[in-house]
């Protein structure tokens, strides 16, 4: 178990099974789960399942105590409930299993790749082993701690709400876009790991050694930092709680831009980028706004076409009627904003943050005719975070929504004629009257 069989005692040895036994073994745990006649639980403790297939196989509430699945398939694989206490499941392959309870105190999973798999409940602490004298039996209050390894997986939108990885060692791993509501990653290094995008609000980081981390587009809402380490982490465009900004943990990590020279001077860049934009490029200068804190602006009507404007914070500001076409915008914070009757189309704000924002009769439509093939630029808000939204009366033509957080939203007479909503969460909008090609499921 990544070579630390040791740690659990030299003694140990796993069991083979020929694939007709397999077989009846996995028969029979079928119809114990169907709570039938003949059922019996796998037990499959310290067996040895390495390069197995065992993709779409409901083995959710089984015995794998220390099982050997290093390179298993385990591709849509139930596994709610199971015990993997110890497992050995370095290089395996989880896409999209539901591990919803599991038990991987002690696992190895480095190496793994759990993209989309759903990881809810589940414990990933260290285990606690009880130390054994020459006859097995266990010595009086000596145990032997084995942290579970996370090391280099991937995993990539999974959903990982409520699980326990206090402690764990979870370097150079690949959250991206993932869901850690409310996970526990209390003492746990993550150093080096890439969460972009994810959703880590009332998450527990007590004292977790986050340093060199990617940060980018995270949330934070509610979540816990007394004692982390931030050093050198990427916070670009990361949302977090007011009382968070001058908190000492955050001190080494790398954080927005400061906007004063640039407020100072803006009606002077603003003129220079509309040279910039009426000259295609030929004179001015293109704006940067890029990693600024341009919390709280006032600026209706603002001209902001093709400006430069990723990881910029924009919370609270008053941009109505403000023109954003083909403008940056990935990453953007843009919580409570207004934006009512904006033009924003063709802009690129995949992974911005738009929750409680107001968007009613706003333009998110594509820009046509672009370039000397004439191609249609649809807006782009994969990944968007737009939970209670107002986009009433809005345009969403051929709008690419897949992934985005409409949950809440208030989408009432809006037009999603052509958009892409795949994987898009819907739960609780409001519909009323809005275009669509067809009715969603």
């Amino acid at each position: 178990m990544s070579n630390r069989s040791g740690d659990m005692g030299s003694s140990l040895s796993w069991t083979k099974v020929g694939d007709q036994e397999l077989v009846a073994i996995l028969k029979a745990h079928k119809l114990f789960l169907s709570r039938k006649p003949g059922g019996r639980r796998a037990m499959l403790a310290f067996y040895d399942l390495s390069n197995r297939d065992l993709s779409g196989v409901d083995l959710s509430e089984a015995d794998m105590t220390g099982a050997r699945l290093h390179r298993c398939r385990l591709n849509k694989t139930g596994l709610r409930g199971a015990n993997l206490f110890g497992a050995d499941l370095r290089m395996s392959s989880l896409v999209k299993a539901n591990l919803t309870r599991v038990d991987l105190r002690g696992a190895c999973l480095r190496g793994v790749d759990m993209s989309d798999a759903t990881v809810v409940d589940a414990d990933i602490r260290e285990a606690q082993l009880a130390r054994c004298d020459a006859r097995g039996d266990p010595q009086n209050l000596q145990f032997d701690s084995m942290p579970a390894e996370l090391s280099a997986i991937i995993a990539r939108r999974a959903n990982l709400t409520r699980a326990q990885l206090s402690n764990a060692l979870v370097l150079q791993t690949d959250f991206s876009d993932a869901r850690l509501h409310n996970t526990n990653f209390r003492n746990a290094d993550l150093r080096n790991s890439v969460l972009v995008g994810a959703s880590m609000d009332g998450s527990d980081l007590s004292c977790a050694n986050l340093s060199g981390c990617s940060m980018t587009g995270v949330t934070l809402a509610g979540a816990r930092i007394k004692g982390a380490r931030f050093e050198g982490t990427d916070l670009r465009g990361a949302v977090l709680d007011d009382n968070m900004g001058d908190a000492p943990e955050l001190l080494g990590a790398v954080r927005a831009r400061s906007a004063k020279h640039i407020l100072r001077n803006l009606d002077n860049l603003l003129e220079e980028h509309k040279r910039w934009v009426d000259s295609s490029a030929r004179e001015g200068t293109r704006l940067d706004l890029n990693e600024l804190d341009l919390t709280g602006l006032i600026r209706p009507g603002i001209k902001l076409p093709a400006a430069m404007m990723e990881r910029t914070s924009l919370r609270a500001a008053k941009l109505d009627k403000s023109e954003f076409a083909m403008a940056q915008m990935a990453f953007a914070d843009l919580r409570e904003t207004v934006l009512t009757g904006a033009d924003l189309r063709g802009a690129n704000m995949h992974h911005s943050i738009l929750r409680r924002a107001d968007l009613s009769g706003a333009n998110l439509g594509p820009v046509e005719d672009v370039g000397r093939a004439n191609q249609v630029w649809p807006v782009n808000l994969e990944y968007a975070k737009l939970s209670e939204a107002t986009l009433s009366g809005a345009c969403l033509v051929s709008a690419r929504l897949a992934m985005a957080d409409l949950s809440d939203c208030d989408l009432s007479g809006a037009d999603l004629t052509g958009a892409d909503l795949t994987g898009a969460c819907l739960d609780g909008a409001n519909l009323k009257n809005a275009k669509l090609d067809q009715p969603l499921k």
